[in-house]
């Protein structure tokens, strides 16, 4: 079998997965490990690969992915605890205080309780706790929903930069690097890009106040004072722990720092900070701790289940294998049309992956990441 016939089944391969997950006929994880699966056996069936060979391709993608999922159970499960210990309810309830009757005020916190909120790099969590805080807010303040909508998802396209996010661990998988470093490269581009999002929403406050947003604004004259319902208590959160407050934001600051410095692999902090929060919030109890990490497993395997699919993926597709000290192409980069622009194979493997399976409003996390990968922004 020619490499050129090799290249257009691993061009075929990548289409059908993508049109699956553009269609929601299956899960990621589940397409990842499907369609690379019959491409293998395809390169055997026409003798460009043994089945020996084809173990050896997904064992070698289980090396790149192991540690980005690794690094994603603990930091799902680390910002799971500290959200049920209360630490980002204490944070919002101190920014609230600072707001007044800004209309600005309002909508600049709103990015920054976004920003705090998609520390854990789940949208759905980040939803969880901007939403039930700021909604209340806007309607007294009779500003628009949609406004709310719009800054919370520009400060989480942002913090999903961080390496425990989705799109950066996943072009540190087919990057083969950690997480951790590849975010280091990162850090300018994110710390710019929390600028733009904090200047776009004092543009929309301005928008907002402009239209007659705010206690004493004209909106407020013509519809009246927004009378809310909050006759309804919350149930006691028997997980909070305030008292804890310090010792939480003081770690959340050590398991960062630790990331930073880089000397660890990724995952090592999220497990040394998991350990020590769920200890000292919960005490010694085990029956507690398996109800904590019961609480927050579904996520987790989610998205570890995805990675673990995309190593047969990156197995097949980008991995290449060694017989008789011959090394055999792998598919992806058997059609390179030049050195400046990556082979369709290549392009496919890493761009359809990342905007299939996650909400970002973009293929790419960042213009660097795709320059490191050798493709042209």
């Amino acid at each position: 079998m020619s490499e050129i016939v090799v290249g257009i089944l691993g061009f075929i391969c990548i289409v059908a997965i993508v049109l699956t997950l553009f269609k929601s006929k299956t899960l990621p994880s589940i397409a990842f490990i499907v369609f690379p699966f019959l491409l293998a056996m395809l390169l055997v069936i026409g003798g460009y690969y043994t089945v020996g060979d084809v173990g050896k391709l997904i064992k070698s993608g289980f090396n790149s992915t192991a540690p980005t999922a690794a690094l994603f159970v603990f930091s799902v499960l680390y910002f799971g605890i500290m959200t049920d210990a209360g630490m980002f309810d204490v944070i919002i309830g101190k920014l609230m205080k600072l707001v007044g009757n800004s209309v600005i005020g309002v909508t600049v916190m709103t990015a920054v309780i976004a920003l705090i909120g998609h520390l854990d790099g789940g949208g759905a969590s980040t939803f969880c706790i901007v939403v039930p805080s700021m909604l209340p807010v806007y309607k007294k303040m009779h500003m628009r929903p949609t406004t709310l909508l719009r800054v919370s998802v520009l400060a989480m396209g942002i913090l999903n930069l961080m390496p425990w996010a989705g799109p950066t661990m996943r072009a540190a998988s087919v990057l083969g690097m950690e997480a951790g470093s590849l975010w280091n490269t990162l850090l300018p581009i994110q710390a710019f890009g929390i600028v733009l999002v904090l200047a776009h929403a004092v543009l929309a406050g301005w928008q907002e106040q402009k239209r007659g947003a705010g206690q004493s604004g004209k909106l407020a004259q013509l519809e009246g004072t927004v009378v809310l319902d909050e006759t309804a208590q919350a149930e006691q959160n028997e997980l909070a722990r305030p008292k804890l407050f310090w010792f939480n934001v003081l770690l959340t600051i050590g398991v960062i720092a630790l990331l930073i410095w880089d000397e660890f692999p990724s995952y090592v902090p999220f497990m040394l900070g998991v350990a020590a929060a769920i200890l000292v919030n919960y005490g010694f109890d085990a029956k507690m701790h398996k109800k904590i990490i019961n609480l927050h497993a579904g996520p987790a395997l989610m998205m570890c289940s995805t990675l673990m699919g995309a190593a047969v993926l990156m197995g097949v597709l980008v991995k290449s294998v060694t017989v008789n000290d011959v090394e055999i192409a792998s598919v992806s980069p058997v059609w390179r049309t030049s050195s400046r622009w990556c082979s369709p194979p290549s392009w496919a493997v890493t761009c359809p992956w990342s905007s299939a399976s996650c909400p970002c409003p973009w293929p790419w996390p960042s213009t660097p990441t795709a320059t490191s990968m050798g493709c042209s922004p």
